[in-house]
């Protein structure tokens, strides 16, 4: 397999389970902070729309880092 190719993959892996941690992570929190506050649903505030919507863009690279690291290292 071309090192682009499985860089740019591995890159998409890891970008996909980082965003499935951190989103989990997020959603967590949230339904904890409704616990907390006898509440049944709680939205995002901004700092955390913030965070996924800029780890987001990091994973959208991701793909394309992992294609530039495998070209440099193959």
């Amino acid at each position: 397999m071309h090192p682009m190719l499985m860089g740019a993959l591995a890159g998409a892996g890891l970008a996909i389970v980082l965003y499935y941690f951190e989103y989990s992570s997020i959603t967590r929190a949230i339904k904890e902070r409704a616990e907390r506050l006898h509440k049944r649903n709680v939205e995002m505030d901004g700092s955390e729309k913030s965070r996924l919507k800029s780890l987001l863009w990091f994973c959208l690279l991701l793909p394309a880092i992992g294609a530039g690291l495998g070209w440099l290292l193959g």
